[in-house]
């Protein structure tokens, strides 16, 4: 195995620090990318190569001619952007894999001849509504519409009747990077079960168990399980067997995962798809096998055996260890889990023995609309899965991001719920999460409400200041008065001149926060103000919030790209309209008129960039608007 290789890791946040971590711990000298200054703690590499746009983490000419200008002679994509890309795997070596099974309809064929249960599907992809139709008149609703180089749960969306095929249909191609999308009969009440697979380029194929990713939101996965705890011994063994199959079947040669629907109530399973790549939560099956999954995907890469390096399935045992791992994302349960961006101002993360923390934050890092939420992975690793679900609530309650919201609050509440999380699993399915979500966010809220208070009764007994004040922060106090003078920019002349003074502060962290109640020169009583920093990307800065109780005013649910308008200024709209599309980490929202009315004004275009509650559209009552 020679090791006279310098790695590019095509990759960002905390999947490019373990691969470039793990690179450097075999003497691998590497190589990492970035688009934005602001984006850049992944960069521990050696050297670093500065990519001009986002866009070019998916586009493999791009990252081969980065590659090329700092002389490496590989590419580790690590997962999502380029990951299952077979014209990145063409221009490099070994793509036969990636070939056979990174595109979803060719792995459903390749199972189909490996000898695997698969879902009723179509053999090609569809690009209309009259083929789904069909489809669904054969097999019947509720059906799957995929992306065939969907991930990460995009590009899929489950139509329970006709009248959704359009719009669905319409969302999954958009979602798809190569506007390719298929069918699958949907299979209600199945477990998301996926093996862990190594192969080498010599003929071996093992397996490091099985995970439970049931518990998934909009088919993302939010914790994972390793091993499930519920599965009968003969259904784990013939699932394991039959990744072994596929994965000897197309001569596997890295490490990846074969993925099934699972329905251990009537013992069956259907193959679901591979992943050709390193998964988000390998490292669970990392914790229960103490096989350095990334590591070991170098090695083969670089010619080694599976059995040279001591790994052989006699030898990866069956042990009382429990791993799960809870993905910590910049998202607000509590608001559509739309996406929150901004600079990180604190974090803290929990210690102790099984716990293990992936991340890519630390204070001053900034989330950016642009990539995906996910700020850290949590792992802990028990001696049964009680004592692993014991041991993540703790260390979920000892961490601490600020700056952002995340999901923290709403991984307690999953933890808290007994009846969700408790009998193993058992009854656990894709969709129940998505079930419980109402009774899971009054838990998440009344945990907010607790940690808020035992915070806020931590801050007053450590210090007698009266208002909680960042070390860094442009600090008032109670007294402090000024004069505003609004003047215009061109010509000078003095538009107004306004008094405000200082009662008292309950926040006192300017620029990032600041909350008091003030004193004005233009209304008698004493007001309240907060006053925040407002993200600055593109074009959102000067762009007015939506007002919460206006309904004419419609605003952007989520932090994002504005795919499309879908009305212009002077049209009549009536409820339910589609007004316009938003797109936040590659998933499209529908935006639709909250009432009767005319497009008054339109406060953003195609392609702009907008933050969560920015207006896009104003309506007013047919007959106030003049237009």
């Amino acid at each position: 195995m020679t090791q006279s290789i310098k790695l590019l890791v095509a990759n960002r946040g905390e999947i490019a620090i373990r691969i470039i971590t793990a690179a450097a711990e075999l003497n691998i000298p590497t190589v990492a990318v970035y688009v934005d200054d602001q984006d850049k703690s992944h960069c521990i590499a050696q050297e670093s190569v500065k990519l001009k746009s986002p866009a070019d983490f998916i586009n493999p000419d791009q990252i081969i001619h980065a590659a090329k200008s700092v002389n490496a002679t590989a590419i580790h994509p690590g997962y999502g952007f380029l990951s299952e890309s077979a014209e990145l795997a063409e221009k490099c070596p070994s793509a036969a894999c990636i070939s056979a099974v990174g595109d979803k309809v060719s792995a459903r064929q390749v199972a189909k001849a490996a000898g695997v249960p698969v879902i009723p599907g179509t053999e090609e992809s569809v690009n209309s509504p009259d083929q789904v139709y069909a489809f669904a008149n054969q097999f019947g609703y509720p059906v799957m519409l995929k992306a065939r180089d969907g991930g990460g749960g995009r590009g899929i969306r489950m139509v329970h009747q006709q009248s959704e095929v359009a719009d669905a249909l319409t969302r999954c191609i958009n979602e798809s990077p190569s506007k390719q999308v298929f069918i699958e009969k949907a299979v209600i009440g199945a477990k998301h079960i996926e093996v862990q697979i190594l192969g080498d380029c010599h003929g071996n194929v093992i397996h490091l168990f099985e995970r439970d990713c049931s518990a998934q939101r909009r088919y993302q996965k939010i914790l994972e399980v390793a091993p499930c705890p519920c599965l009968p011994p003969s259904l784990r063994d013939a699932i394991h067997q039959a990744a072994i199959q596929l994965s000897k079947h197309i001569n596997y040669d890295s490490a990846g995962t074969v993925e099934f629907l699972v329905r251990p109530d009537n013992n069956e399973f259907y193959f679901l798809e591979v992943n050709p790549r390193v998964q988000v939560e390998h490292t669970i099956s990392e914790q229960i096998t103490h096989v350095d999954i990334v590591q070991t995907q170098i090695k083969i890469a670089l010619g080694a055996k599976l059995p040279e390096l001591g790994l052989t399935q006699d030898v990866i045992r069956p042990s009382r260890l429990v791993s799960i791992q809870a993905r910590i994302v910049a998202e607000n349960p509590m608001n559509n889990n739309m996406l929150s961006v901004g600079k990180i101002t604190d974090v803290a993360f929990p210690r102790g023995n099984g716990v293990r923390v992936d991340t890519w934050v630390s204070p001053g890092c900034v989330v950016l609309p642009t990539f995906d939420s996910l700020l850290a992975k949590l792992i802990v690793t028990g001696q049964s899965y009680e004592d692993a679900i014991s041991k993540l609530k703790h260390a979920l309650l000892n961490t601490t991001i600020t700056g952002v919201e995340t999901n923290i609050n709403f991984l307690i509440a999953i933890l808290s719920d007994t009846a969700f999380i408790g009998d193993q699993l058992r009854h656990v399915t894709i969709k129940s999460l998505e079930e419980r979500t109402e009774s899971l966010l009054k838990i998440t809220a009344d945990i907010a409400s607790k940690r808020k208070n035992a915070s806020q009764s931590l801050n007053n007994a450590a210090t007698t200041q009266p208002a909680a004040v960042a070390a860094t922060a442009l600090q008032f106090k109670p007294g402090d008065a000024f004069n505003v003078e609004l003047s215009d920019t061109k010509t000078g002349d003095i538009q107004g001149i306004h008094s405000l003074q200082i009662d008292s502060i309950s926040t006192n962290n300017f620029p990032e926060q600041f909350v008091a109640s003030v004193q004005t020169s233009l209304l008698e009583q004493p007001v309240s103000i907060a006053v925040t920093r407002k993200s600055a990307f593109g074009t959102s800065a000067l762009r007015r919030k939506a007002k919460p109780n206006t309904p004419s005013d419609v605003g952007s649910p989520v932090t994002g790209m504005v795919v499309e308008i879908n009305v212009k200024e002077g049209d009549k709209v009536s409820p339910g309209q589609q007004l316009f599309v938003m797109s936040a980490m590659k998933m499209e929202t529908v935006v639709q008129a909250p009432l009767a009315g005319r497009v008054q004004q339109l406060f953003a275009s195609a392609n702009d960039l907008i933050e969560g509650g920015d207006i896009v559209v104003q309506l007013s009552d047919l007959q106030e608007s003049k237009l």
